[in-house]
């Protein structure tokens, strides 16, 4: 068809034409693609094919007016027999062979994409779950999972984050209730079993919140000791799901009210969300990544603090089928999620590093080395609030926090090679070289 409107028109009669079908073939497949969905390509292709034969039935049936001709002879041309043999033999039947395919393609599409949809709906009904007896009925239900450890140190650690984070999570009412329990897998060993086992089972005795799951508890099966806690949730009804370390300080308080608020939900991921970070291919580092065969991660959230909805939950758990276990759970989690479409909603009040915030709402009190790494424990913290003083009145506040302005800050994230998007969260500004592992 453009051979000939450059054969027949003048060059800027076949520039208007071919720009003019293309504005529309774009429109068309753009509403089509809203509204079947880009996974069906053969309404685009029909109608685009469509939108070809009208023109060209429209060029040869009305399209004879002289000033759209640049040589006089070609008016006088011979025109197409449309009872030629050529088109009654080759032509027509080809035609209605071509649109009867089409059709049964698209009946054949839409069986699929019904059955599937079933299919799916079958797999995501949630099941009937029963109730746990230290969870008590309220419009927002939360389960809250603390990982923590076989070790002297995490001992400790759990008696800070009853005495101080806790504090901040309100009593039971009718708007939302609690269940929080520590988590650890199985003693790494006779030893740890003999000299620690003692102090775990005092903890179990006083305060009834440690939970022991048949995993393992060392750092490199941590991915495989979150899914047992996810496995071991999805026994029971609740409609939230939160995740945290034994040594990051929550604002419980605020976290109660945004659930409140929101309410039970589905399809509800949020934390501070990474995207496109490329593994770590070094054995050396602790946070190294030889398992994972992919040049980039899937979206995912820190480790540190993230909340689920009950039926995202179930998909990790509930929804039967071959698990990736990488050595960082947060990244497992993403790597889960992923062929959901389930995408993290990003939440800058969760930092892992000294920063400290007075809007955060997960703050990590790990060991750093420094002395003067953080300026203060989680009782500091903790007694801030109670005395209405800042949260992190008295902390070290010089570290500008990922994603959050740094003016008069003595560094800047960009600094260390990291970018933020407001509604995707963290990436890389620069990527390394990317690799795929064989």
């Amino acid at each position: 068809m453009l051979k000939r409107w450059l054969h027949y028109y003048e060059i800027s009669s076949a520039i208007v034409r071919l720009i003019t079908l293309n504005v529309i073939n774009w429109s068309v497949s753009a509403y089509l693609s809203s509204h079947y969905g880009i996974d069906q390509p053969i309404w685009k292709w029909m109608t685009v094919c469509l939108i070809f034969f009208v023109s060209n039935v429209l060029k040869i049936t009305l399209a004879a007016t002289p000033k759209y001709y640049s040589r006089t002879e070609d008016i006088e041309g011979p025109r197409i027999n449309h009872k030629s043999t050529f088109v009654r033999v080759l032509i027509l039947p080809l035609t209605v062979v071509v649109f009867i395919t089409m059709f049964a393609s698209l009946y054949q599409v839409s069986q699929m994409r019904k059955e599937s949809a079933v299919l799916s709906e079958q797999r995501m009904v949630m099941p009937v779950a029963q109730r746990h007896p230290q969870l008590a009925e309220s419009q927002v239900r939360v389960m809250v999972f603390v990982l923590s450890a076989w070790t002297a140190k995490s001992v400790d650690k759990r008696k800070v984050f009853r005495e101080t984070t806790l504090k901040l999570m309100p009593k039971d009412n009718e708007h939302i209730s609690y269940f929080y329990t520590f988590i650890l897998g199985q003693p790494p060993n006779e030893k740890v079993k003999s000299t620690i086992g003692p102090l775990v089972e005092q903890e179990i005795k006083e305060h009834n919140d440690v939970l022991i799951l048949p995993c393992s508890d060392k750092y490199e099966d941590l991915s495989k000791k979150v899914y047992a806690a996810f496995e071991w949730a999805d026994n029971y009804d609740f409609d939230y799901f939160v995740k945290t370390d034994d040594d990051i300080f929550v604002r419980w308080d605020t976290v109660s009210k945004e659930m409140e608020l929101a309410g039970r939900t589905q399809r509800y991921w949020r934390g501070l969300a990474y995207w496109n970070i490329p593994p770590i291919r070094n054995s050396e580092n602790k946070n190294g990544e030889l398992v994972y065969p992919l040049p980039i991660f899937p979206p995912y959230t820190a480790g540190a603090l993230y909340i689920l909805s009950r039926d995202v939950v179930h998909l990790i758990a509930g929804v039967k089928g071959p698990r990736m276990f990488v050595k960082n759970e947060d990244q497992n989690l993403g790597i889960w999620l992923f062929p959901f479409n389930i995408l993290p909603i990003h939440d800058r009040r969760i930092q892992q590093i000294d920063v400290c915030e007075n809007d955060m709402i997960g703050k990590h009190f790990g060991d750093f080395g420094e002395a003067d790494a953080i300026g203060g424990t989680m009782y500091d913290m903790l007694d801030n609030l109670r005395n209405g003083r800042k949260m992190c009145a008295g902390f070290k506040t010089s570290v500008c926090g990922m994603c959050y302005p740094c003016h008069g800050k003595g560094n800047h994230w960009k600094d260390w090679n990291f970018d933020c998007d407001d509604r995707k969260g963290v990436t890389l500004l620069n990527l390394p070289q990317l690799t795929v592992m064989e």
